[in-house]
């Protein structure tokens, strides 16, 4: 990985060439650069791939505001830039006294004197509007970038690596405070910028950022990326104090954790509870959960009039079928052999009898069915919320899958068969008038099962839709679902 320091940038091609100020080396470096021209200074990291360098992350600008060498040359090419008219440029430079030398914090003034100088010819002033050059440099993009990077020198600079989405002038904010780019919490409360916050990995980029932060803002900060990195990663909603401390002991004490974690409350960017320390949004949403589940529980009536033994048999089938087909084929296979062999009338050669299974005996047997299963699909079809547990492989996304597949069929069928009354020719009149139409449709309605499918997790969910065919979601993505539906069906991924 090269870190190219202080070059200066120059358009070429499909890529662009930077000369590394110091040495004088150039490097030739594909990748989006938004802002082109020898007036701005870049850092970026680039990785070499045979002639060539990629860039890797996002560049920071610098805005040369001292340009001793080739001075005309490089303002003349950034007049161009912002499309003045060349006669307007040559006439500026003409102007212009020999001696004077431009840079960006002097240019506004030199172009005000130079159109002031026009007017003081005895033009007229509808005349002289031509020769306000600072109105095409105001008004194009390179000019804006520029008059940018001159009032904020540090959104150039730090932004694009911080927060590359949100180019905002926050120009107050890195100067005095940066660490509040940390915590999306602040970010919205005081720049309305949603969901926006920088990682502790990109405050670690920008060194002359680092010395800024005080010892109790960057120890917060480390803090509260790994509270992140934890929920994100184990999946949790929160984190046991004790075990935060552990997980950051290498960075900071065991006093700077506590004082980090009271920081961090204050700023309501953490809840705690006794010794749990929460997300906002992960505690607002668990909250959501219990309050739906719990409205659920006490408002809801549910009840499924379903033969839960027939439903359970009848998932067993399909094994069966197989298993007697298996039967009956190798049944006529030895058959066959005893035909063709001729020792068979001595059965010296035959298989015994009790190794071939009887067809008719295993059509007349009925599936055994497990009556944990049972009592499972009976809590569903008479309680609102159920939640099934159990060891990996013992049927609990079955018989969901088994019910509620089962249900769905019995819509199909009536509404099948509503549909083919509703459209039989031979009705008389009193059965089509909307009245009797309308009342058979809410009929029809009010027997709809509906039914909400969530898991902890996406890869649970995913796997409780494949099963049953309908539509799962994690209990976070469903909180604003539940109040709509009859039913939760919860299955926990750890059992």
């Amino acid at each position: 990985m090269t870190v190219i320091n202080n070059g200066f940038i120059f358009l070429f091609h499909d890529s662009v060439v930077i000369q590394e100020e110091n040495s004088g080396k150039e490097y030739e470096v594909v990748g989006r650069f938004p802002l082109v021209g020898p007036w701005w200074r870049v850092n970026v990291k680039a990785k070499k791939t045979g002639s060539k360098y990629f860039v890797q992350g996002y560049p920071s600008y610098f805005l040369r505001t001292d340009i001793e060498e080739n001075n005309r040359q490089v303002f003349s090419l950034f007049l161009k830039e912002c499309a003045v008219p060349e006669d307007f440029k040559e006439k500026f430079f003409t102007w212009l006294p020999t001696e004077s030398m431009l840079n960006f914090r002097n240019l506004e003034e030199k172009l005000k004197q130079f159109q002031v100088s026009h007017i003081k010819t005895g033009k007229k002033q509808r005349d002289t509007q031509a020769y306000d050059i600072f109105h095409y440099v105001s008004k194009s993009l390179a000019g804006k970038a520029v008059l940018v990077a001159l009032t904020f020198p540090m959104l150039l600079e730090f932004l694009p690596i911080l927060l590359p989405r949100h180019f905002c002038k926050l120009d107050e904010i890195l100067k005095n405070e940066p660490w509040k780019l940390g915590f999306s919490r602040i970010t919205y409360r005081e720049l309305n910028l949603s969901y926006c916050e920088a990682t502790w990995a990109a405050f670690c980029q920008c060194e002359r950022l680092l010395w800024k932060i005080p010892d109790l803002q960057k120890n917060a900060l480390i803090l509260y990326d790994q509270l992140k990195k934890q929920c994100r990663e184990m999946g949790h909603t929160y984190e046991d104090q004790d075990e935060l401390a552990r997980l950051v002991s290498k960075d900071m004490s065991i006093e700077n954790v506590w004082q980090s974690l009271e920081f961090l409350k204050a700023q309501n960017v953490v809840i705690r509870e006794k010794k749990l320390v929460f997300l906002p949004h992960l505690y607002k949403s668990e909250k959501d959960i219990a309050m739906y589940v719990g409205r659920l529980l006490s408002n809801c009536s549910w009840q499924l009039d379903v033969d839960v033994r027939k439903i359970l048999n009848a998932s067993e089938t399909p094994r069966e079928m197989v298993d007697n087909k298996m039967d009956v084929t190798q049944a006529c296979e030895m058959e066959h052999l005893k035909e063709n062999n001729p020792d068979s009338h001595n059965c010296e050669n035959c298989f015994p009898e009790n190794k071939v299974g009887s067809t008719s005996g295993t059509q007349s047997k009925a599936a055994e069915v497990d009556l944990d299963q049972v009592t499972a699909m009976e809590k569903i079809c008479s309680n609102p919320v159920t939640i099934i547990s159990g060891k990996g492989g013992c049927g609990k996304s079955t018989i969901v899958s088994c019910l509620f597949r089962h249900l769905k069929q019995m819509e199909k069928e009536v509404e099948a068969a509503s549909k083919d009354f509703e459209e039989d020719l031979d009705a008389s009149e009193e059965w089509n008038t909307f009245d009797h139409h309308r009342e058979s449709e809410n009929m029809y309605t009010k027997k709809l099962v509906n039914v909400l499918f969530t898991a902890p997790t996406g890869r649970a969910a995913s796997l409780l839709s494949k099963k049953t065919k309908l539509p799962a979601y994690t209990l976070h993505q469903s909180c604003f679902l539940v109040s709509c539906c009859l039913a939760i069906i919860l299955i926990p991924l750890h059992t």
